[in-house]
């Protein structure tokens, strides 16, 4: 099934837009690693407290959470890049209905509907 909405200009456009998220999103990830190394050698030089060892162990569950997250957001991001080359951007992986052209212009990297969305979260993390 494909998606009428999209055009091979708006393909175009996400392409570009989901290269520069994934970048981002790289970056972020650069920088955490770089951050864990600081805190690495700053953490051998002095004796920590246990208020500092609290938030060093805060900061490292962040840390890992983000880490994830932008983890998982680059999967994402890399099948959305997938699809533009197959010709399927714009339908859901789930179902193969089209996701509107607004929910893409949000969220580039969407690989579901709204609804599929919200049950693929709710499935996540169940109450």
């Amino acid at each position: 099934m494909t998606n009428h909405e999209i055009d091979e200009q708006f393909a175009a456009q996400q392409k570009e837009r989901l290269l520069e998220l994934k970048e981002e999103l790289l970056r972020i990830q650069r920088g955490m690693e770089e951050d864990e190394q600081d805190r690495g050698e700053t953490q051998g030089d002095s004796q920590a407290d246990s208020g500092d060892m609290s938030a060093d162990m805060f900061t490292r569950e962040m840390d890992a959470t983000i880490g994830g997250q932008s983890e998982r957001r680059i999967e994402d991001v890399e099948r959305a890049l997938a699809k533009i080359e197959e010709g399927t951007y714009g339908t859901s992986d789930e179902s193969g209905d089209p996701i509107p052209r607004g929910r893409l212009e949000a969220a580039p990297d969407a690989l579901r509907t709204v609804e599929e969305q919200q049950r693929f979260e709710k499935q996540r993390r169940p109450i």
